[in-house]
């Protein structure tokens, strides 16, 4: 554990170890490490102003930004836990996870904020401040306002093992669940990052990392593993690909972390554009994680980036990366069930033991199939005042991750399916109960199931089987438009195909295995 840097300390020590080095920029602007540690110990110290102590909640709504990166490091230096939202979320779901986290302040982009408002937050919620682009609405409070209120001052850093971040899942009873993240699970995050992707430490500061998924989520990892090599990060608000390809193509960006929608996205682009060289501008890092890549994706992207892919796979209750799979193991060969070691997720982490076992969480033999269970650091210690939830994943050390999988006789580690009904689509996690619950309160529907679908594109597109009421049943569209009213758009379904009935099983339960083996029949992976 001694190379193990809690993600507070790691941040404080940077603001000195890099101080001139260009930290931070988007398209307002670029700081420094040294001007990155004054505006964080200022918004810390003025957190601290208005009454926040160690573990109360932040809650970040916004896209990509250098003042959102600020926040995030005022957060961590400051012993606060970081709760990051997706501004594409719909109010109604800010409001569970609001009321779940209780959170003491809210930073929000100011136009977001223009337009949505704060009455979907509990009313304890006592400041709100407007960060980005844009002036503060009534009743917010400006970012640089709040940081100069504050002062430059050192403070105690948190411990390893307290609160650096809640990350909220929708969970499989469509309920809000949060997953606790400590300093030190972070700490094994940027640990484990920076042993698979060694390149980051040979770059320095040449590290320069182009973000264009959202920081809150995976992108989040590979800027502090950046960071604590003293790199730059560059910060997009959104996806474009055209704007990717151009950006990477400049020579300056060398890291550009992607999930698979995204990289099948940008092979698009450069296809429009002209023939794979094996070489795109100066990038010579690309950690992709988020979802299951395809095959022949992943081998097309290597035409294109040559040995820069690295796959990285994690989950929220245990920190990525679980395993890697490295450059050099994006081949073609494949292993005695005849998939290819692309289609692997790599090899366990060097910090990260994996275990396959059965429905009693005993330990299954290479080559068989069973849950996916890690333990180490990377593991978090539980949910958010959910002791149940926690009772069933986490015991004696071990996350069990609810992933089926096996280990191939070469060492790699292959996912196979889902225990759970979770849909990852574009690199997000969706979970179908959420969505049952909105559309079974369509007037005419009788039943609903909802499930992923294959999709080159989005890696699974969210799919609802419905059976309704011949009279007054709605129509497809009708489905989707009210789905857009109650969801973020990433949530609502793709496709929504009419059945008479929903298949059961003896119990009565609806019999989602044989609506998945319509969709996914002749897919040898089901992921």
């Amino acid at each position: 554990m001694s190379d193990l840097v809690p993600l507070g300390r790691m941040y404080a020590s940077t603001f000195a170890e890099f101080a001139d080095r260009p930290a931070v920029r988007d398209d307002r602007g670029e700081l420094t490490y040294a001007e990155v540690g004054v505006q964080a110990r200022r918004l810390a110290s003025a957190l601290r102003g208005l009454g926040l102590a160690r573990g109360d909640r932040v809650v970040i709504v916004a896209p990509n930004s250098t003042e959102w990166a600020v926040v995030d490091r005022a957060v961590a230096i400051g012993g606060f836990a970081r709760v990051a939202l997706l501004p594409r979320l719909h109010t109604a779901e800010l409001t569970q996870i609001a009321a779940d986290a209780e959170p003491s302040v809210l930073f929000a982009d100011a136009r977001w904020l223009g337009a949505h408002g704060r009455a979907w937050l509990p009313a304890e919620v006592g400041t709100v401040v407007a960060i980005g682009p844009g002036a503060a609405p009534e009743g917010a409070v400006g970012f640089a306002e709040l940081v100069a209120a504050g002062r430059d001052e050192e403070a105690p850093l948190p411990d390893g093992t307290d609160l650096a971040a809640i990350l909220y899942t929708s969970g499989s009873t469509g309920r809000p669940k949060g997953v606790e993240v400590t300093h030190d699970n972070a700490g094994a995050r940027m640990r484990g990052i920076a042993h698979e992707l060694p390149a980051l430490r040979v770059l320095g500061e040449r590290a320069v990392a182009l973000h264009t998924a959202p920081i809150s989520h995976f992108s989040g990892g590979i800027n502090e593993a950046v960071t604590a090599a003293g790199g730059l990060n560059v910060f997009e608000p959104a996806f474009d690909a055209a704007r990717v390809v151009d950006r990477a193509s400049s020579g300056e960006i060398t890291v550009l972390p992607l999930v698979p929608t995204m990289i099948s996205m940008v092979i698009e682009e450069l296809e429009r554009r002209s023939a794979p060289t094996g070489r795109v501008g100066a990038v010579t890092v690309v950690p992709y994680a988020g979802s299951a890549i395809q095959p022949d994706r992943a081998e097309k992207a290597h035409r294109w980036f040559g040995d820069t892919m690295h796959q990285l796979y994690g989950a929220s209750e245990a920190q990525m990366p679980i395993s890697a799979l490295a450059p050099q193991d994006h081949v073609t060969d494949t292993n005695d069930r005849g998939l290819p070691r692309l289609a692997s997720a790599g090899r366990p982490g060097a910090h990260a033991e994996v275990a396959i076992v059965d429905a009693d969480h005993r330990p299954l033999p290479a080559g068989e199939t069973g849950e996916i269970a890690t333990r180490g650091a990377h593991v978090g210690p539980g949910y958010w005042r959910n002791d149940a939830a926690t009772a069933e994943t986490f015991r004696d050390g071990w996350c069990y991750t609810g992933d089926v999988g096996y280990v191939d006789e070469h060492g790699f580690l292959f996912l196979l399916d889902r225990r759970k009904d979770m849909i990852i689509t574009g690199g997000f996690n969706v979970y179908p109960r959420e969505i049952e619950n909105v559309v079974s309160a369509i007037p005419g529907v009788r039943e609903v199931a909802v499930l992923g679908a294959p999709d080159e594109r989005w890696g699974e597109a969210v799919t609802a089987f419905v059976a309704l009421d011949p009279d007054r049943g709605p129509t497809a569209d009708a489905v989707i438009d009210h789905c857009r009213e109650h969801l973020g758009g990433y949530k609502v379904p793709k496709q929504v195909i009419s059945v008479d009935e929903l298949p059961k099983g003896g119990t009565g339960k609806v019999d989602k295995v044989s609506l998945r083996e319509r969709l996914w029949a002749g897919q040898e992976r089901r992921v």
